[in-house]
């Protein structure tokens, strides 16, 4: 058994023991462990779970707040007020425990520690748990705390920050932990220009966590983030990421490569826009607003390659009225567009200077108009080029 199946079993193991004693006799750590279990059903994509939280949070911190002071004498209750304080609980619960002296002077490090980072108070945290070893602790905080390390070396050591977060995902399989590391993991690589290792686990992501409470909001967020960062502009790129798409659920796919298509649109990346659409029309709905979409972006990057017949048809063939109003606007700028390209390469006239390819238009659309306006001039100059060489 591979140690990433162990601790996982240890923790499931830990969590139904828990999750079996009565409510009226629970323990805070056995309450702890309920909210663990919640986690990971959080982590699986159930939303009861999600609304959950915030009871058995009130609970735990008033069960905190009520205890008798020999209950802080186990260690394993200490520990719990730790995992309460680092999934979400009321941090002045923990400054009042502490403040009280209850806590036993081998446990206050990490608990202050815990209480710093919550709090916002950075030196302090980083003083108490930047060199604590997470494997040495309680193996149902221990993904929590290397979390909070990643957090806290973010900063300064973005290397040391990723190695933490890979030693959370390890410490704490199946659990929201994971889950949070790997978003928080991706995010980091892709600043540091990791394209490859994003792509990786882009995808364990997908796989694993593609029905959290938290992943339709975070792909989103993904599509946008590659574009901005310019890390997917080269097709080479775009394409390393043909195995996470396979792993989403078609509407999430869909949306996910739509907005790429859109965006690289708008920056003039017309081969990958092209192929994001291309790849969105694959399965789109006929007659949906989702392959008007994937028309319209696959048609405006045709136009400008050896495809313009296929990408004429294509914007040809949109409805107009399944698309939003800034959509319709853009098809109306591309098809111009594709009007200019088709009229033959002409000498400049000084007088009346450049010819416009197509009205202005507002926003991002006037951006995508002048890329595509560019891109168009670019391709009828070149045409008219070998047209003069031919003449020579």
């Amino acid at each position: 058994m591979t140690i990433r199946r162990f601790v996982g079993a240890l923790i499931l193991l830990t969590l139904s023991v828990g999750a079996a004693t009565p409510a009226a006799a629970q323990s805070i750590s056995a309450m702890a462990a309920d909210l663990q279990m919640l986690q990971v059903r959080v982590a699986a994509g159930d939303k009861a779970a999600y609304s959950a939280q915030t009871e058995r949070l009130a609970a735990i911190g008033a069960a905190i707040a009520a205890a008798k002071p020999e209950v802080w004498k186990s260690k394993s209750e200490t520990n719990a007020a730790v995992v309460y304080l680092l999934s979400g609980g009321q941090p002045r619960e923990i400054a009042q425990l502490l403040q009280n002296g209850l806590v036993p002077e081998s446990e206050k490090p990490l608990m202050r520690g815990a209480l710093a980072y919550i709090v916002g108070n950075e030196a302090e945290a980083k003083a108490l748990l930047g060199e604590l070893d997470p494997r040495s602790l309680d193996l149902r905080l221990a993904g929590q705390v290397a979390f909070a390390q990643s957090v806290l070396a973010t900063s300064k050591d973005a290397k040391k920050a990723i190695a933490s977060l890979d030693l959370a995902r390890l410490l704490a399989p199946g659990c929201l932990v994971e889950e949070a590391a790997l978003r928080r993991e991706i995010l980091l690589l892709n600043g540091a220009g990791d394209i490859d290792r994003v792509a990786l686990l882009s995808r364990q992501y997908a796989s694993r966590f593609g029905h959290s409470v938290y992943a339709e909001s975070f792909l989103q967020g993904l599509a946008g983030t590659l574009v901005q960062s310019g890390s997917i502009e080269a097709l080479s790129n775009f394409q390393k990421f043909g195995a996470f798409f396979t792993v989403l659920a078609p509407d999430t796919r869909r949306a996910f490569l739509l907005t790429v298509a859109r965006a690289e649109m708008l920056n003039g990346k017309f081969p990958v826009a092209g192929a994001a659409a291309g790849e969105a029309l694959s399965d789109a709905p006929r007659e949906s607003a989702d392959e008007a979409r994937g028309k319209l972006y696959q048609g405006a990057a045709q136009i400008l390659g050896p495809e313009y017949e296929d990408g004429l048809a294509l914007l040809q063939s949109v409805a107009a009225a399944k698309l939003d109003k800034g959509d319709q606007a853009l098809l109306g700028a591309v098809r111009g567009v594709a009007a200019y390209l088709r009229e033959p390469p002409a000498e400049a006239d000084p007088a009346r200077g450049a010819v416009a390819p197509a009205p202005p238009v507002a926003n991002d659309e006037a951006e995508a108009t002048i890329a595509l306006a560019e891109a168009a001039m670019s391709r009828t100059a070149a045409l008219a080029g070998a047209s003069e060489k031919g003449n020579l």
